[in-house]
């Protein structure tokens, strides 16, 4: 998440982080991805392709396990190969359904639910 990864490279927001990613993303050959909350999430390739998704505008009721969900959705994403954007897309909308409900696995969206929110 963001807070994190700016603690980590001790950058502060913005265009800075950005370049920072980029960095990061060169040096180690392998793609970032920065989650960003309410604004969505970024990810920058090695060779230094941004890809920005917004996330949708919900009124959250609890955070906890939006990131694990985020994990999960993308992971899955992933391995049934599909592209970065698509797949950061189901992570970043089911991350955000998992903050429509009180607690962390109770919370995590159903398949057809992340699919409805895409639609």
């Amino acid at each position: 998440n963001e807070t994190e990864f700016d603690a980590l490279i001790r950058t502060p927001a913005g265009d800075d982080r950005l370049s920072a990613m980029r960095e990061v993303a060169a040096a180690n050959t392998q793609t970032i991805i920065v989650t960003l909350g309410a604004d969505g999430a970024l990810a920058v390739t090695p060779d230094g392709e941004k890809l920005e998704v917004p996330a949708p505008d919900i009124t959250p009721v609890d955070t906890v396990g939006a990131g694990d969900t985020f994990c999960g959705y993308l992971a899955a994403a992933l391995e049934k190969e599909a592209d970065l954007k698509t797949a950061l897309a189901r992570a970043v909308t089911a991350g955000s359904l998992a903050c429509l409900q009180p607690g962390a696995q109770p919370a995590i969206p159903y398949k057809r639910d992340v699919d409805a929110a895409l639609r």
